[in-house]
């Protein structure tokens, strides 16, 4: 169980950390220079990351020290990716190099705390379990390919502080209802650490958490969120980590469609198209964060139905979500309505015009025709 005090050193050392870094950041070369993507229009400081992390590991280590011995994989996973995101913020590393990273971080978790996608649910009340080797690659691809997602939506001031604590808050409940401490005690953890970080990152952010905070985020999610399928249907997982999910099907779907590479950086992810919509970060970012939150709520009242069901209804609303944040697909409907419009304007001009004259002629004759034969 996670008591109240470990929660409040884990704030208290993030706080420390963070407020460190910031002053510390110039010194050890780790400013984050924006660029033609970038929200912010001066170099600020990066790597609260290593804050974030910091903060959790160490209550984590002397607290819960039979976490660390039962859950080797998992401690040696978010050592490598951490300190492989610490060296992206600091010296920058090739994308290659973080997917290796993250592949051997799931290969460890995998083989070491047996911590494996090896269900894919029930569907038309049928179980399908997977094969070893088939669970090792779905394993593999939900570790990589989430991690990689939560690294995307690191856009805005806040933004992925924000999403990360709703995610860690559903798994939080998860954990108290089915009575996990392990998905407990990093969930709360994570939460604590990421209230101080928040502090010093929400606009006008101070400093950013970097690689080393998106990539440790993004890898602790999927291990808590594959642990968690021991209690609730794979798909309700979808649910409860659906914002960088439907980020990134999205955004890599777009650029496909333009004849671009999938992994080519752009600005058409989730958080720039509320940005322009709503026209201020904070609004933004709170925004989507209640969106994340209703996607929670939709999760846990959902992980108790058959997958075949909760999965169609995550597919529905994820084309729903692809059509309204589509702007090529609004530019289309209003060509469409321009064409439709200008249709019609011709066919009033040409025929209507010639079928109305006749109707009011028709019309004035059947009335003089009843005046008549009302004054005889």
């Amino acid at each position: 169980m996670v008591d109240s005090y470990e929660l409040i050193l884990t704030f208290l050392i993030s706080l420390l950390f963070t407020y460190t870094i910031t002053k510390v950041s110039l010194q050890i070369g780790m400013l984050d220079v924006p660029n033609e993507r970038s929200s912010h229009i001066t170099p600020i400081p990066r790597g609260a990351g290593v804050a974030i992390f910091f903060a959790y590991f160490i209550v984590l280590s002397i607290f819960h020290t039979s976490f660390v011995l039962e859950y080797k994989g998992f401690i040696l996973g978010s050592l490598l990716v951490f300190f492989t995101g610490v060296y992206d913020d600091n010296r920058g590393v090739q994308p290659k190099t973080k997917f290796i990273a993250i592949t051997i971080a799931s290969l460890l978790i995998f083989f070491l705390d047996d911590l494996k996608i090896d269900t894919l649910g029930t569907w038309f009340g049928h179980e399908i379990s997977l094969p070893l080797f088939f669970s090792l690659l779905v394993t593999v691809i939900a570790v990589v390919g989430f991690t990689n997602a939560m690294n995307l939506i690191d856009g805005l001031d806040g933004l992925s502080g924000s999403v990360a604590i709703v995610i860690f808050g559903a798994f939080c409940y998860i954990g108290f209802s089915f009575q996990d401490m392990f998905i407990v005690t990093v969930s709360s953890l994570m939460i604590a650490a990421l209230i101080a970080f928040l502090l010093f990152n929400w606009h006008p952010a101070r400093i950013f958490m970097g690689d080393s905070g998106s990539l440790i985020l993004g890898f602790t999610i999927a291990v808590v969120a594959i642990k968690s399928i021991a209690y609730i249907s794979i798909t309700a997982v979808l649910f409860l980590t659906a914002i960088p999910i439907i980020d990134t099907i999205t955004v890599m779907v777009r650029r496909i469609q333009r004849g671009l590479s999938p992994f080519n950086p752009d600005k058409t992810h989730l958080h720039h198209k509320i940005l322009r919509w709503k026209g201020g970060v904070d609004n933004a970012v709170v925004m989507i964060a209640l969106i994340q939150l209703v996607f929670s709520i939709m999760g846990l009242a959902l992980y108790k139905q058959p997958d075949n069901i909760v999965f169609f209804i995550f597919v529905i609303l994820l084309i729903l979500s692809f059509s309204l944040l589509d702007e090529r697909a609004v530019a289309r409907e209003r060509v469409w309505i321009t064409k439709i419009r200008n249709i019609t304007a011709v066919f009033v001009k040409r025929h209507i015009s010639k079928y109305i004259i006749l109707f009011a002629l028709v019309l004035l004759i059947l009335i003089l025709f009843y005046i008549k034969l009302t004054v005889h």
